[in-house]
């Protein structure tokens, strides 16, 4: 009688493991992206691409009459030829702007930097710019 139970408590331990390996899942996931999810994705990623060009802080070193402003630029790209520069107009200045920062403690960190050299230079917010 003991036999019986033992080897039916196998039996039926064999069977449900084998039920799961056969009806289990299997590792590899397929996914099918139809067209329309690959044009939103498109679409996504190139709304981003213009917020980040008008979405970003910028350091301003300098307003002011265009021969102090083209020193100032020339003057900066000397000391840091590394960092990205411009010089802009805008009735009636010149701005000298340094930097596309993304995040705000990076361009926070590189104006303490820059305000050793320049210690008038500000942070411009995104919407401002």
């Amino acid at each position: 009688m003991f036999f019986f139970k033992a080897s039916a408590n196998f039996f039926l331990l064999l069977l449900i493991f084998n039920c799961s390996t056969i009806f289990g899942q299997s590792k590899n996931l397929d996914i099918e992206i139809s067209g329309e999810v690959e044009r939103l994705l498109s679409f996504k990623i190139l709304v981003n691409k213009k917020k980040y060009e008008n979405d970003y802080y910028a350091i301003q070193l300098y307003n002011g009459n265009y021969e102090k402003a083209k020193k100032i630029l020339f003057d900066f790209k000397k000391k840091f030829p590394e960092w990205e520069s411009n010089l802009s107009f805008e009735t009636p200045n010149y701005k000298v702007r340094v930097g596309n920062f993304k995040e705000y403690l990076k361009a926070n960190k590189k104006l303490d930097f820059i305000r050793k050299v320049y210690p008038s230079a500000f942070l411009l917010r995104p919407n401002n710019l």
